[in-house]
């Protein structure tokens, strides 16, 4: 009983610093992320390549996605939630290099120093664009970073710094102690927002100030989707403690930030996927959504 209660206060610190519960609770209960449990449907697109990388911000494996054409593609660095792993997010980086682009997708160093997660990300996108080896496939010039919970915070903190990020997705993203609020007027890029209903799992729904803070934003709220209908794949105990995941929700979420990444860093679309109807994925009003005009 103690012990319980010693768990569920290491939670409640962790809610109110603005994490996501149930990642943590996953982690507490033994939870692998090397060997996620999945319900999703994950088409293989040959083996990633899997680098080291050694950076100031810290030594990280990179996957790296490659789509199939030749010819030099556009970046998405693809940043996975607190205290998950790179192979989490292996569906997103399956997925886009179907889509034309190069996804990359690292552990990040940290669990919750998002600030140095963030430089990280910055460090990582510099790290391709100047290393020779890898720009006869690489488009330096078409950057979009991506990141799901409180990897879309340390995606955010790293679009601030860089004026080189095209896009900016965040996948049901978290805040901690208003560092992404404050960074959000700083974001140049395109900033694209899908949201879940506000839980535990998603500090409930704190990213509405990162939303109202970003200058060029798009935003919308997958009605009814659980905090890791974004993740992709997730485990079993994160649905377990977070709401499970459907393929509807999921596909709201892949379907609209494929879109976003396609117009961002002018793409040609791969897939013949539609996008999902309005009463899956509702678009919010906002004052200044991306394309100049009010949202409908």
């Amino acid at each position: 009983m103690h012990e319980m209660r010693t768990i569920k206060r290491v939670l409640a610190r962790m809610h109110r610093a603005g994490l996501a519960v149930v990642i943590a609770l996953a982690a507490i209960a033994g939870a692998s992320n090397s060997c996620a449990h999945t319900n999703q449907s994950v088409s293989p697109n040959g083996m990633p390549k899997t680098i080291r990388v050694q950076l100031p911000a810290g030594a990280a494996d990179v996957d790296v996605y490659w789509p199939d054409a030749a010819a030099q593609a556009p970046m998405v660095i693809i940043a996975h939630g607190f205290s998950r792993h790179r192979h989490n997010m292996s569906g997103w980086g399956q997925h886009l290099a179907r889509e034309g682009f190069v996804a990359v997708v690292p552990d990040l160093p940290t669990w919750s120093d998002h600030a140095r997660n963030g430089r990280f990300i910055s460090e990582l996108q510099a790290y391709f664009g100047a290393s020779e080896s890898w720009k006869t496939r690489i488009d330096a010039t078409r950057v979009g970073l991506l990141g799901f919970s409180a990897g879309g915070l340390s995606s955010l903190l790293a679009a601030a710094e860089s004026p080189r990020v095209a896009i900016w997705v965040g996948l049901d993203p978290v805040d901690r102690d208003g560092m992404g609020a404050r960074a959000a007027p700083m974001v140049q890029s395109r900033a694209f927002v899908l949201t879940a209903e506000p839980s535990a799992c998603n500090a409930h729904g704190n990213a509405r100030s990162i939303i109202a803070a970003l200058p060029r934003r798009e935003h919308y709220s997958v009605s009814g989707a659980s905090h890791v209908d974004a993740e992709w794949p997730t485990s079993g105990m994160a649905e377990f403690v977070c709401g499970r995941s459907t393929e509807e929700k999921r596909n709201a979420f892949r379907v609209r930030a494929t879109r976003a990444l396609h117009e961002a860093l002018s793409v040609t679309p791969l897939s013949r996927a539609k996008p999902p109807s309005d009463q899956s994925a509702n678009p919010l009003h906002t004052k200044q959504p991306w394309n100049g005009e009010q949202e409908k």
